[in-house]
C-alpha cells in the first residue's frame, strides 16, 4: 500500500512544526494518523521522525547554567533559595509527556513499512529520542513511569501506573541506546543524529547515573561501576572510530571562542546542534541576552573565574593574594579560554577594532560573557543565528577521562588523549597524573569533600577542566547533583573585586571606565562616559568586607539547599491527584 496525498501532507506538517508551535502535535489526536495509510514508505518514516528534532533544546541549555553556581544573573533561581513548591496544574514542572507520546506513536506503526533499511534506520532515530527524553526525566525526577507504547485514555492500568524504579529506567535508556547504535548510519551530520550521537549520549547517561549512584550512599544502589564502565567505553568507541575532532586552526587566542560565535556549527567537533537560520527566519537571542542592559545582567561569578589555571598549569588560586587581586592583574597570564569566554582587558567584538571593557549594565558580577557573542550584525532582539551544540567532541572526551578516573583505573596516556587534546586547542601544559593526585588543589577539595582515594587528585582537575570547557552549555547544575555538591548553591556567589570606593581604569589603557560609590551618597564623576555602580545598604550591592571586596549582590536572599529534598524535582500536585499510585518525591 502507499501513503495518500493527505497522510504525506500530514507528514510534510508535521515535520515543519517550529520549537515556538511544537505543542501542536501534542494536541493533534493520534487516532487522526491512525485511520490513514501512514508509515508504509521511506518517507513517511523519514518525514515523522523529522518531527522528533522540534523537541530538542535550543536557547535553554545556555539560561540552564543560571540554575548553578557559574551564573550570576538579575534574580536568585528557586533552586538556590530553597523555595520551590510543588507544582499544581498536571503536566507543569517539567512532568510533560507529549514528546514521549509521538515517539511511541512511531514504534507503534513503523513495521507497516515494507522497507527493512528504512525502518533499521529510523527505528534507531526513535529510540535515541526516547532515550534521550527519558533521561531528562531521570534527571529531573529520579524514578518515573516507564511507557513504550502510546496510552490509550481506556487504559486504566497504565493510566494508573506507578513510578518505576530508576534501576529500571536506566536499563531501558541504555537498551534503547544500544539499539539506536546498532541501527543508525555513521555519516556526520551535525543536525541529524547518528551512531556517534547514540553513543555520546549513552556516555553522558552512564556517567551521570554511575556517579550519582557512588556519591548518593544514601540510596544504596548498586551497580556504579558498571555504569562507569559503559561510560568510558561508548566514549572511547567515538574517540578511536567516529569522524570527530576538535576544532582548531592552531590558533590558541581565538578557536574556542569561534567554535561557538560561528552560525554554522563546526562539524569536526559538533556532534549534534541545534540549527538557526536566515534563510528559514529561525533564530535565537543570544547576543542581545548576553549585551542588552535591559535583560537580566547575566555574568559568570568570582568563584568560577578562580578556577581558571594560570598559563603555566598551575591553580591561580595558590597565586599569592589571589583573593585582592584587581581585574586587570587577575586576568594576566591564565588560560587562554578564560579570555574567549568572559571580556577582559583589550577585548574587541568579532570583526571590531575598539577595545572593551566590561559593561555592568549587562553583566551583574563584571565578568560579562562572550562565549556565543558574534559579530555586531546579530545583536537585535532575536537577531542571532549561531548554531547551538547539543552534543560537541570535547564532552566525549571528558565522559571518558571522568569515567576512567571514578574507576580508579586512568592512566597518562588515557589524559593525554582527552583532557590534554583540550588543553592543546588553547596552548595550556598537559595535566600530569602523578602530579595532580600527589598535589590535589586545596580550593577543589574545599568544594568537593566527598571525594576520596588515591585518585582524588586527578578527579578534582578533571572537574575543573569540565567546568571551565563545558561553561553555559547546561551541564554545571546536573553535575553538582550528580556529584551531591548541592551544598555549593548556598554560598553568595561574588562578582569582581574593588578595594574601595572610588574610580577604576579597568583595562589600564590610562582612562577610567567605572566609579564605585557608597550607597546614599552622590559623587561626581571625573567624566560622564563612567560606569556607576551604588554599593551598600539599600543597593543591590554590598562589598564582601565592609568597605571594599567583591561585589555581593542579593546578600540580603537567603540561601539554603535541602540535601535531602533538592537533589529531585516534585512531581505536580494535580498528577498525583490524577494517579494516586504515583509517590511524591522525599520531603516535597
Amino acid at each position: 500500500m502507499k501513503a495518500t496525498k493527505s497522510t504525506i501532507l500530514t507528514l510534510i506538517l508535521l515535520a515543519g512544526v517550529t520549537a515556538c508551535d511544537k505543542d501542536y502535535l501534542d494536541r493533534m489526536p493520534l487516532s487522526e494518523l491512525s485511520e490513514e495509510s501512514v508509515f508504509y514508505t521511506a518517507r513517511d518514516l523519514e518525514l515523522y521522525t523529522n518531527g522528533f528534532y522540534n523537541d530538542l533544546p535550543g536557547f535553554s541549555i545556555i539560561t540552564n547554567d543560571n540554575k548553578s553556581d557559574n551564573v550570576l544573573y538579575g534574580n536568585v533561581p528557586l533552586e538556590q533559595t530553597g523555595e520551590r513548591i510543588v507544582p499544581g496544574e498536571p503536566g507543569s514542572g517539567g512532568w510533560s509527556w507529549g514528546a514521549l507520546r509521538k515517539i511511541n506513536f512511531f514504534f507503534d506503526h513503523y513495521q507497516r513499512c515494507e522497507d527493512e533499511l528504512a525502518k533499521k534506520q529510523y527505528s534507531g532515530v526513535a529510540h535515541f529520542f526516547r532515550a534521550y527524553f527519558y533521561y531528562n526525566k531521570l534527571v529531573r525526577f529520579g524514578d518515573v513511569p516507564w511507557y513504550d507504547h502510546v496510552i490509550s485514555t481506556t487504559d486504566e492500568e497504565a493510566l494508573m501506573k506507578p513510578r518505576d524504579p530508576r534501576e529500571y529506567v536506566v536499563k531501558k535508556i541504555v537498551e534503547d541506546l544500544d539499539r539506536a547504535i546498532a541501527n543508525l548510519g555513521t555519516d556526520r551530520a551535525a543536525d541529524r543524529v547518528n551512531k556517534w550521537t547514540a553513543l555520546a549520549l549513552k556516555s553522558r547517561v552512564c556517567l551521570f547515573e554511575g556517579t550519582y549512584r557512588k556519591y548518593h550512599t544514601e540510596l544504596g544502589l548498586g551497580g556504579a561501576d558498571t555504569l562507569l564502565e559503559r561510560a568510558w567505553k561508548a566514549a572511547d568507541q567515538v574517540m578511536t572510530q567516529g569522524p570527530y575532532h576538535l576544532y582548531s586552526t592552531g590558533d590558541h587566542r581565538h578557536d574556542y571562542m569561534m567554535l561557538f560565535a560561528s552560525d554554522e556549527a563546526k562539524e569536526e567537533e559538533v556532534i549534534l546542534t541545534r540549527r538557526y537560520t536566515r534563510e528559514a527566519n529561525y533564530s535565537n537571542n543570544i547576543n542581545y541576552y548576553f549585551l542588552a542592559t535591559t535583560m537580566q545582567d547575566i555574568g559568570l561569578t568570582k568563584d568560577l573565574v578562580d578556577s581558571y589555571l594560570q598559563k603555566d598549569g598551575t591553580p591561580f588560586t595558590q597565586r599569592p593574594g589571589y583573593e585582592t587581586l584587581p581585574f586587570y592583574e587577575e586576568m594576566q597570564n591564565r588560560d587562554p579560554r578564560l579570555a574567549q569566554t568572559v571580556r577582559t582587558p583589550g577585548y574587541r567584538r568579532i570583526g571590531g577594532t575598539t577595545p572593551l571593557v566590561p559593561n555592568f549594565g549587562a553583566s551583574m558580577s563584571g565578568y560579562q560573557i562572550v562565549k556565543y557573542v558574534s559579530d555586531e550584525s546579530q545583536d537585535g532582539y532575536k537577531m542571532s543565528y549561531q548554531d547551538i551544540p547539543i552534543f560537541r567532541y570535547a564532552e566525549v572526551l571528558l565522559n571518558f577521562a571522568e569515567a576512567r578516573a571514578e574507576l580508579g583505573i586512568i592512566t597518562q596516556d588515557d589524559l593525554d588523549r582527552s583532557i590534554g587534546l583540550l588543553r592543546k586547542r588553547v596552548g595550556m601544559p598537559l595535566l600530569m597524573l602523578d602530579n595532580a593526585n600527589n598535589h590535589p588543589d586545596p580550593v577543589e577539595e574545599a568544594h568537593y569533600p566527598n571525594v576520596t582515594g588515591p585518585y582524588k587528585g586527578v578527579i578534582l582537575e578533571i572537574r575543573r577542566e569540565r567546568r571551565i570547557e563545558l561553561v553555559l552549555e547546561g551541564f554545571r547544575y546536573n553535575d553538582l547533583m550528580r556529584w551531591k555538591a548541592g551544598k555549593l548553591l548556598e554560598r553568595h556567589f561574588r562578582g569582581m573585586y574593588f578595594p574601595g570606593y572610588g574610580e577604576y581604569d579597568l583595562d589600564h589603557d590610562g582612562n577610567k571606565d567605572i566609579l564605585v560609590y557608597e550607597a546614599g551618597t552622590q559623587p561626581t564623576p571625573s567624566s560622564s562616559d563612567l560606569q556607576q555602580i551604588e554599593v551598600g545598604e539599600g543597593s543591590v550591592y554590598i562589598f564582601s568586607n565592609g568597605n571594599g571586596g567583591n561585589l555581593v549582590p542579593f546578600y540580603d536572599r537567603l540561601k539554603q539547599f535541602d540535601e535531602e529534598r533538592d537533589y529531585l524535582y516534585p512531581i505536580p500536585a494535580g498528577d498525583l491527584l490524577l494517579n494516586p499510585n504515583l509517590v511524591q518525591n522525599p520531603k516535597w
